[in-house]
Order: C-alpha cells, then sequence, then structure tokens
C-alpha cells in the first residue's frame, strides 16, 4: 500500500474518533491495528484458497454489477470471512461500525481491496449511510451485512433497505453453506471453513425494493430472498455429498 493510499485509509479509520478516546493518538495503537489487519487479511486469503468454493449464479452478481444501476450485495454477518473473500478487488463499498472492532475490519477490508464507510445502525448511522447511496450513486458497487454489527442475528436493519431506495441499486442475495466449518461462538455465528473441506456460495437473483414499500417489508423481503439462496446453497451441498 502506498503512502497517498496509507493516508486516505487512516482518515477514514480515523472517523471513529470520540470524545475522550486517545486512540488516533497513541502510534501504538495504530501499528498494533495495521499488523493485525495484515495478520486478518492474510488470514482470511489463506483459510479460504485451502477451500474449494463453487460459486453458483456469480454471473447474475456479474452482469447486474456491469449495468448501469448500483449493485448492492446483501448477506449475513455470519458469513463474512468466505463472502469477502470472494468479492474482493471489485471496487466494493461496505459500511463498517465505528467500533475498535470496526477498525480492526476496515483495515483487513482496504487490505482486500475494498472501500468502507464507517457507521452502523447503533452509531453514525445516518452519515455512513449517506455516504455510502452517494458512492454508489457515482458507480461504486455495495455490500451490506444486513444483520450486522451486534445483532440480532439475521434480523435486517432498514439501512439496506434505504440505501437501495435512495440510490436506485439492485439488490444480490448471497447465501453460503459449509461442508466443515468452526463456527464462533458469538452473537453472528462466524463461519470459518476448514481446510480440504466445500463452501457453496450461492448469488441470487437480483431485485429492486420499490420506492414505495415500507421499510419494514423492505427488510422482509431482504430476509426472504437471502434465506432463499442460503437455502439453495445447503440442498447443493447436500445433493452432492
Amino acid at each position: 500500500m502506498n503512502s497517498d493510499s496509507q493516508t486516505r485509509d487512516l482518515r477514514t479509520l480515523e472517523a471513529s474518533k470520540r470524545v475522550n478516546d486517545g486512540r488516533w493518538q497513541n502510534p501504538v495503537y495504530q501499528a498494533r491495528l495495521r499488523l493485525l489487519a495484515r495478520l486478518g487479511a492474510w488470514f482470511i486469503t489463506l483459510i479460504n484458497s485451502m477451500v474449494r468454493i463453487d460459486r453458483i449464479g456469480f454471473d447474475k452478481y456479474l452482469q447486474a454489477a456491469a449495468g448501469s444501476r448500483p449493485t448492492v450485495i446483501v448477506a449475513w454477518h455470519g458469513s463474512l470471512v468466505s463472502s469477502i473473500y470472494c468479492h474482493r478487488r471489485r471496487n466494493i463499498v461496505i459500511m463498517t461500525s465505528l467500533s475498535q472492532d470496526g477498525d480492526l475490519l476496515t483495515q483487513i477490508l482496504y487490505y482486500l481491496g475494498f472501500k468502507c464507510v464507517r457507521g452502523s445502525s447503533s452509531r453514525g448511522g445516518m452519515r455512513g449511510l449517506l455516504e455510502m447511496i452517494k458512492l454508489l450513486r457515482s458507480g461504486m458497487q455495495g455490500a451490506i451485512t444486513v444483520d450486522g454489527p451486534r445483532g440480532p442475528l439475521h434480523e435486517v436493519k432498514p439501512g439496506a433497505v434505504l440505501a437501495a431506495q435512495k440510490a436506485d441499486a439492485l439488490l444480490v442475495p448471497i447465501g453460503l453453506a459449509f461442508s466443515r466449518c468452526y463456527r464462533f461462538n458469538n452473537w453472528d455465528k462466524t463461519a470459518v471453513p476448514l481446510p480440504g473441506s466445500r463452501v457453496v456460495m450461492v448469488s441470487g437473483e437480483p431485485f429492486a425494493i420499490p420506492g414505495e414499500l415500507a421499510v419494514e417489508d423492505g427488510c422482509r423481503l431482504i430476509k426472504e430472498k437471502i434465506e432463499e439462496s442460503e437455502q439453495k446453497a445447503q440442498q447443493i451441498l447436500k445433493n452432492e455429498r
């Protein structure tokens, strides 16, 4: 990463400054963050290179992304490890939280070729959402882990609906299934595929959310579409065992 990129990325990370929070004046924190992020990006790349990943319907995403409308991937937070690997270096912007965990995830994502805006449903969400809508309208593609950053598990937050409506974007639902994986005992049950295992990622049919549709109905629609893709991935895996 060159010095201009490092400066740009650090400015984005510093959007998470809080009153009386001196972590961005602490060079040890910054150095530790970069080290952990490099290790995290390396681990994500390594572990996914040691498994077989079948990308079902990925051409649907590529066709949508090549079109005139913005495209936003929607997926569960727990599938992040494999889904970001499959979509790395594709000019995609992701929203990350303003927490210290968000600092780390943001830097990991930069090393994997993503751009990030900072904000979440619990803090700074409107600023982050407006920045994402602006970037989508400018021609970038987007991705949202719709039940993040803190859950509840598989409960879709309004941000994805609002982004799709305001940016006139197409949503591409992503569902993953794992033959063998380790699941963390955290709120999102983060899945890490085990070496030698198989991962099936299904990209569903792109769909739009009409501007007149209520946010609650939009959230239900997104959940249904992700679950459809996830069930298809699980069925493919089951049939070929």
